[in-house]
This record gives structure tokens, C-alpha cells and sequence, in this order.
């Protein structure tokens, strides 16, 4: 079975047809990788006779398929902004600055975003008549709900599996289950349950205060009726797939319709370009570690790229590491920087014995 199959049985389920369907996918205005793993959805949705329509805004770069449709808006990002937008963010929250304030800079331009979509009265109409069967959400682009409440359509959730919080509806029991960002496991004592208990409140704070009301106020600006709360919106998804794994993840208690999909971008190995498969096969019997941080962190910061370079440089293995930027100064020579790799044909190799990465869609 394809490693797409259940995610597509999934989403003929929320559709709830045994028809073609058209469905209209918001991806974030930003992170290339989750409009990859869209346009992966696409592809097995085309196989079945399914018509995908991703709303991107112009001059956001995208290869022309017949696997999809693409239906653009005036928004505040190409890719090339978003991208050096979200360089900017990432050389910030390394040299110091408080990732909170970075991440709220960063919420901030999504609601601008969302208001120039939801304010677009001829876009909107254009989306109307289309009388769509289903839309895809990605919750690091909240307007999707948003959107799907204007039109008036069923919608699932497509996350990253980072994305879980008591918002969906799923009990959280803080005895065990670690609060993201708690930097804590399942196996707590007293004082760390204290702590998370603490993280657990202050995300729901941030959430119910500063997160969610951006949206409403959009809504309430342009009269989207009927009323409804984000809360209410979030709650209402007919479906959450989460791109994990359940072995990647703590014990918590799940709800019946959330679904870990993760391994969808996995497929058969291809063959290496020859100067890297010559590179490999010299690893011998020690193999080779490969480290990739994903589009979204290409730069790091020159004192935290250093020392990572004297960390690996320590290894047995040699090491390949996707990497932009000034060369480390205490490179190893057992490490190969390249700015692009094969990360699903280097993982197939048998020499592989480890991987580092941030927890990016292709990691799973």
C-alpha cells in the first residue's frame, strides 16, 4: 500500500461522498515543506478522480501539475519574502532575542494575512462558486478555519503532529503528558509536574487570549455570520491527522477522530548522485550520520554552527549536513556540508545508523 493510502481514505471519509470531490487546500503562508506534503495529497487525490484547489498567494512558487488547480489572492508574501521573512525570525531567536516575541511577530503576520483573504469580497465569491466539498486546514495557518466557516464546508485538519494541544478536545492528564515546550517527559515528579501544569496554563492562556481573538476579530470586522468562536471552529473539524508517529510520541489519551498519518512522505529509495554514493561507501563499516534542520531553519547562528561542527567533528561516523552559510571554522574532516541533500534516498542507505533533524515533515 502506498504510504499515502490511509490519509486518502481518511479524507474520502470526511467527505462523506463516493463521488469526485473538490477540495481546496490553505496551506501557511510560509514553510515550503507543508505545501510539499499538500501537493503529495494532491497527487493521490488526482489518482482517484478527486480535484484539489490550493489557495496561494501570488508569486508564491509552486510547480505547475495537473494534479492540481491554483486559485491566487493578493497577499503580503512571495516566496521569496516569506522566506527571508522567516530567516530574519530564526537568525533572531539564535542570537538571543525571546523566542515568544519572534513567534507572536510571526502570528501577527498571519492575521494580517488572513484579513486581506477574508476582506476580499471577489475572491471569496470566486471560492463560493467553486461549492467546494471539503477543505484542508493546516493549523499553523489558522485562517483556514476561518475560511471554512465563510464557505460553509466540512474541513479536516492536516498538522504536523506538533500542533496538539487541549483545544482540540483531547483530555490532557498533566500527571503524564508533558505540555509542549515543557522541555519534560512522561515520567515526572512532584516539582516537574508543577512545572508543567505552569506551561499547560500559560499556553492556554496565550492561546484563549492572544492567539485565537486575532481571528475573531477578523470576523467580527468584515460580519462573518453566523457568529462562531475560534474555540467553537477548532472544535469543529470533522478530522485531525497528525503527521507523527504514535512511537514518536508520549502515551496521552487520543479522541476517535484523530489520526497519525505519519511516514506519508516516505517512498523507495532512489540511487545517489555518484559523488555522494562515492562519499557514503567510504564511510565503511562506521556509516554516516545525517543532520538536516528543514527549510525552515537554514541559517544558524556562527557560535551555536561552531559548536555543533566541533560536536560532530568528535564522531566515528562521517557526518552529512545540510547547511547554508559561512563554512564552520572547526569543520571536521569527517563532515560534508551541502546545501541540499536527498534526505529520503540517504536515509534509505544501509549505512545509515543516525539521523538529526528538528521534527520536520520529511523526518517522520
Amino acid at each position: 500500500m502506498k504510504p499515502y493510502a490511509p490519509a486518502f481514505i481518511l479524507l474520502w471519509s470526511a467527505v462523506g461522498i463516493a463521488r469526485a470531490a473538490k477540495i481546496v487546500v490553505v496551506p501557511p503562508i510560509m514553510f515550503e515543506s507543508h505545501l510539499y506534503i499538500f501537493k503529495t495529497l494532491a497527487s493521490a487525490l488526482h489518482d482517484q478522480g478527486h480535484q484539489t484547489v490550493f489557495l496561494l498567494s501570488e508569486g508564491r512558487e509552486i510547480p505547475p501539475s495537473n494534479h492540481y488547480r491554483l486559485q491566487r489572492y493578493p497577499g503580503i508574501f512571495n516566496s521569496s519574502t516569506s522566506d527571508d521573512f522567516l530567516q530574519s525570525k530564526m537568525r533572531s531567536i539564535f542570537s538571543g532575542r525571546l523566542t515568544a516575541l519572534e513567534l507572536f511577530d510571526i502570528l501577527d503576520h498571519y492575521s494580517k494575512n488572513c484579513d486581506m483573504i477574508v476582506g476580499n469580497r471577489n475572491l471569496m465569491r470566486a471560492l463560493k462558486q467553486e461549492k467546494f466539498d471539503l477543505l484542508l486546514v493546516d493549523p499553523n495557518e489558522m485562517c483556514g478555519f476561518v475560511i471554512a466557516h465563510l464557505l460553509g464546508v466540512k474541513y479536516a485538519v492536516f498538522s504536523t503532529g506538533l500542533w496538539y494541544p487541549a483545544e482540540v478536545g483531547a483530555p490532557a492528564p498533566l500527571s503524564y503528558v508533558p505540555e509542549f515546550n515543557s522541555l519534560l517527559t512522561d515520567h515526572m515528579n512532584l516539582f516537574e509536574r508543577i512545572k508543567n501544569t505552569v506551561v499547560y496554563l500559560i499556553s492556554r492562556f496565550g492561546v484563549s487570549f492572544l492567539v485565537l481573538p486575532k481571528y475573531e476579530r477578523i470576523m467580527q470586522k468584515h460580519k462573518v455570520l453566523p457568529e462562531r468562536s475560534m474555540y467553537d471552529l477548532v472544535h469543529g473539524s470533522s478530522l485531525w491527522m497528525l503527521c507523527t508517529d504514535v512511537a514518536l510520541e508520549f502515551p496521552r489519551p487520543t479522541l476517535p477522530n484523530v489520526v497519525y498519518v505519519g511516514g506519508i512522505l516516505t517512498k523507495p529509495a532512489s540511487p545517489l548522485p555518484e559523488d555522494l554514493q562515492a562519499w557514503v561507501n567510504g564511510a565503511h563499516e562506521n556509516g554516516f550520520v545525517l543532520v538536516s534542520f528543514g527549510a525552515g531553519v537554514k541559517y544558524l547562528s556562527e557560535d551555536i554552527a561552531n559548536k555543533l561542527a566541533h560536536a560532530l567533528a568528535r564522531l566515528p561516523q562521517r557526518v552529512i549536513w545540510r547547511f547554508s552559510g559561512n563554512k564552520p571554522r572547526n569543520l571536521g574532516n569527517n563532515t560534508k556540508l551541502i546545501e541540499w541533500l536527498p534526505q529520503n534516498d540517504l536515509l534509505g542507505e544501509y549505512l545509515f545508523p543516525l539521523f538529526t533533524a528538528c521534527s520536520h515533515l520529511s523526518s517522520v
